[in-house]
Parts: structure tokens; C-alpha cells; sequence
């Protein structure tokens, strides 16, 4: 037997006894085999003779004719000996397939993914309780379990050369746990709305390729080249940063592997994730439910405004939830819809600060949207257009809030006759303190204040109104005369009177 041949029983013989320790036809084949090569290596060896006595040697002894060498003997084979059929060679998928091929591989569904590496944790940590002597079988459910999923193959609890350390086995486990969190994590993220998924993507992407670079440390520290699971992650991180153009520069090269015994740290990143995760799920199925509730809402008011008075409750409720969930202020369908019904807003009827945003977008809309061609037909005024004008007639009026409209200003300074309206358009934030030289002004008469589209804090106008002796008007709809003029002969009409009288 040559030194190649005997080198490569061995290595068979080697891979072959902790298989043949729980199969109980691969023994009696391999005995069947031993017994079938003892048998031939009998029937090879020479029959034993008794020795002839050595002649002398003969003085001439003639050549005499070659005689044939006889055939050996046939190869009789055992009628007990049996091989069994082999099994079909494993192909298997490299860890890393190469970065410009997928190799043929279709990744499984996320939902699978994680399922598969929850039942593999279970099974990790029970090799290493079973390594502690702690347990000695695996419960047959964990099988059940494993059987009931595609492709679930749980190859740690099967024979294999693997090591004997119990914490790898353990390390190796809480690296499946990782792998499963991170794959539910993405397909949660699959599930949010656009923008929202862009806000997170990038961080998940590199979140789930650090859990399988460790889940491939973990199989490999107890000498295992592959597990299916980290491979088909390994593949939706890729395809997912490549779709949308995201370069994730670690984790994903075999040289930059994350130890499996760090897993506890990252556990924890991935439950902060996906908590921020299911909260904007969250918010994107409040706001889809209440952008549709708002929506019919306003076009049951849009056709029936002599009802809307009692909708306006629930809108505003509405506004505030959308709003707070994720919708712009200045979303387009609202902004349609709410254009014919604003002005039936009851004045009693106060908005929370995210339907004043909302109404605040809908003022600017108004101010920035092209001028219509020409001016509308002049109507005849109403009677408290016209008593306003005898009192305004000339004069300055200071009209703050919201965002000046080119066509609204002329409209009013003509309805009133006055000499000119100082509108002060009104943003976020700003400091009360820049309506105080305009309030001062001798040529101010009144001050308008509309309070739909100003912030709470402008009420503190009424301070410097006060200091100068300025009356002022709280303007609670829009900027018709018809209404500015009711407003004003309501609050200021007895003091305007009397100041025209004092001259």
C-alpha cells in the first residue's frame, strides 16, 4: 500500500467515525467492507506446502520452458456485504459570494430568515448547555419546530467536527438571536412609507450587515464554513444598498468580521432601531387613517356648508393627529379642500398649533398664488362697510397677521377709503417687538389683528395699542370688508366714533 493511498484511508476513516458513532447502517456497511477485503486478502495468500528436500546440484541441467503464471483468484464477495447509497454531494453557497455575481442565489423571505435563526439560537444554546453537561438530548419539539420551516437546518445538533468550548456554542447563539432582529428589522422597514424609510435606511443597512458579518464569526469559531441564513442576509443587505444607491464600506468583506461575543451590545442598538422603527410605522398608519378621515370629512362640508359648523370640531381633532404623525402643512389635498369651507370656521372654535400651522400654509398660499387678470366687478357696500368708511376715510390702518395678499389689501383700502393699508405679514417666531414702531405711528388710526393666522403671542400687541392710545380689532375670519367691518363697529365702533368727533 503506497503512503498516498494509506493517507487517504485514513482521512475517509477519520471523516467517517463520528457519523458511523449514530448510523447504524453506515457501521454495518463499513464491517460489511472490512470483512469483504479480509476475505480477498485470504483467497490471495499461497496454499501452505510441506518443503521439498534440495537436491544436489545436477552437473548440466537443459532449459527448460517457461511455465505460465496462473490468474489469481476472483474476488469472492461476502453474500452478507451491503454499501448503502450514498448521499448526494451538498453544494453549498461561498459565505461572501463575489461582489459583482450573486452567484445564483435568491434571497428567502425576511420573515423566514428570522424564524430559521430564532429556532438556530435555541439550538446553539443548548449545545453549549449540553458541552456544560447541563442537558443531554435536544427535545424533539425544537425539531418539529425546524421541520416546519423551508430549509431550516439546524447542523449544530447533528454530528460534526466541531469544538468542544461551550461559550463559542453560546457566543454562537446570541449571534442568531442578532441575525433574527436584524432581519424582522428590515422587513419593518419595508413597510414604511417612502420618506419615512429614507430617514432610516442607511442606518438599518448597516446595522443588518454588522449582525451577519457577526452570526458568520460565530460559525466559524466553532469550526463551521457556512450557515445558509447569514448568506441570504448577507445578499438582501447588498441588493438592498445597491437599489438604492447606498456604499456600506463595512462588514461585508470577509476580513472584517464583528466577534461574536460582542453580540449583547448589538442586540441592544437593533432594539433601539426597530423601536424607532415600529413608532413611525405607527405614525404612518395614524396619519393614513386620519388624512382619509379629514379628507371626507371636508368634502361632506364642501358640499353642504350649512352644516360644516358641526364638522369643525372633529377636523381640527383631525388636523392636530396628521399633522403631529408626519403630514406637511402645506399638503396640497388639504390645502384644496380647505379653501372653500374656511371661512365657515366658528369664531369660538380655537385651533391647536398644528392646525394653525395647516392654516398659516393655506394664508401663504393665498398671498404667493398668482393676482386673477382683473380686479372682480364692484359690489354695492353693505351698511357697516359704509359706516366704517366714514370713520376710516383718509386715515392709516395697521393690519397684522399672516402674509400680505396683493389683491385683499386693495380690496379693503378701497371698501374703507383709506389712505393706505399697512399690512405686516406675520412669521414663526418672530418678535413681537417689530410691530411697535408701526403701532406708534400719529398716522395710524387702528389696529387689525387676525388672530387666525398670527401666533398667540402677537396678543401682546394689545400692550403697545394701549401705550398709544390705539384701538385694536381682533379679526377671527378672513380678510372680507363685509366682515372686518362688522368686527370693527362690534369691538371699537363707540371709541372710533368718538375720536372722529374729538377731531
Amino acid at each position: 500500500m503506497t503512503d498516498e493511498l494509506a493517507e487517504a484511508l485514513l482521512a475517509l476513516f477519520e471523516r467517517l467515525a463520528p457519523y458511523a458513532r449514530t448510523d447504524a447502517p453506515l457501521r454495518e456497511a463499513v464491517t460489511g467492507l472490512g470483512r469483504a477485503v479480509a476475505a480477498w486478502g485470504e483467497q490471495l495468500a499461497p496454499a501452505e506446502v510441506a518443503p521439498a528436500p534440495v537436491p544436489p546440484p545436477p552437473a548440466f541441467e537443459p532449459a527448460r520452458p517457461a511455465v505460465p503464471v496462473p490468474p489469481p483468484p476472483p474476488v469472492v464477495i461476502p453474500a452478507d456485504f451491503s454499501l448503502a447509497k450514498p448521499l448526494a454531494p451538498i453544494v453549498r453557497p461561498t459565505a461572501y459570494p463575489d461582489e459583482d455575481d450573486r452567484g445564483g442565489i435568491t434571497p428567502v423571505d425576511l420573515g423566514v430568515i428570522a424564524r430559521r435563526c430564532q429556532l438556530k439560537s435555541e439550538a446553539a444554546r443548548m449545545v453549549a448547555a449540553r458541552k456544560r453537561g447541563d442537558i443531554f438530548s435536544i427535545p424533539e419539539d425544537l425539531i418539529h419546530r425546524a421541520n416546519a420551516l423551508p430549509d431550516c437546518d439546524l447542523w449544530m445538533v447533528h454530528p460534526g467536527d466541531y469544538v468542544e468550548a461551550p461559550q463559542a456554542w453560546e457566543d454562537l447563539g446570541g449571534a442568531y438571536a442578532v441575525g433574527a432582529e436584524a432581519a424582522e428589522m428590515l422587513a419593518v422597514l419595508r413597510e414604511l412609507p417612502k420618506p419615512l424609510a429614507e430617514r432610516h435606511r442607511e442606518r438599518v443597512l448597516y446595522a443588518v450587515a454588522e449582525a451577519q458579518s457577526m452570526m458568520w464569526s460565530g460559525v466559524l469559531d466553532v469550526h463551521r464554513r457556512v450557515d445558509n441564513d447569514q448568506v441570504h442576509l448577507f445578499v438582501h443587505v447588498r441588493e438592498e444598498a445597491r437599489e438604492y444607491q447606498i456604499y456600506i464600506n463595512r462588514y461585508l468583506r470577509r476580513e472584517d468580521r464583528v466577534a461574536a461575543d460582542r453580540w449583547p451590545d448589538l442586540l441592544s442598538r437593533i432594539a433601539v432601531l426597530k423601536e424607532q422603527l415600529a413608532g413611525d410605522r405607527s405614525k404612518a398608519r395614524t396619519r393614513d387613517k386620519g388624512l382619509n378621515s379629514i379628507k371626507y370629512k371636508l368634502r361632506k362640508m364642501g358640499e353642504s356648508p350649512a352644516k360644516a359648523t358641526e364638522e369643525w370640531p372633529r377636523v381640527l381633532e383631525l388636523l392636530e393627529e396628521v399633522i403631529a404623525a408626519g403630514v406637511p402643512p402645506s399638503n396640497a389635498d388639504l390645502r384644496e379642500l380647505l379653501l372653500p369651507v374656511l371661512e365657515t370656521l366658528p369664531e369660538d372654535q380655537e385651533p391647536g398649533p398644528n392646525a394653525e400651522r395647516v392654516f398659516a400654509a393655506v394664508n401663504e398660499y393665498l398671498a404667493t398664488r398668482p393676482a386673477p387678470a382683473a380686479e372682480p366687478a364692484d359690489e354695492e357696500p353693505s351698511a357697516e362697510v359704509r359706516a366704517v368708511a366714514e370713520l376710516l376715510q383718509g386715515r392709516e390702518v395697521v393690519l397684522i397677521g399672516g402674509v400680505e395678499r396683493a389683491a385683499s389689501r386693495r380690496l379693503i383700502e378701497r371698501a374703507f377709503k383709506l389712505s393706505r393699508l399697512n399690512w405686516l405679514s406675520t412669521r414663526p417666531h418672530e418678535s413681537v417687538t417689530y410691530f411697535e414702531p408701526h403701532v406708534a405711528r400719529p398716522e395710524t388710526v387702528i389696529v387689525l389683528l387676525a388672530i387666525r393666522w398670527s401666533s398667540h403671542s402677537y396678543g401682546d400687541v394689545k400692550e403697545y395699542c394701549d401705550k398709544y392710545g390705539k384701538p385694536i380689532v381682533y379679526l377671527t375670519a378672513g380678510y372680507n370688508p363685509n366682515q372686518i367691518a362688522h368686527h370693527i363697529l362690534q369691538q371699537v365702533g363707540d371709541r372710533l366714533r368718538a375720536l372722529t368727533r374729538a377731531g
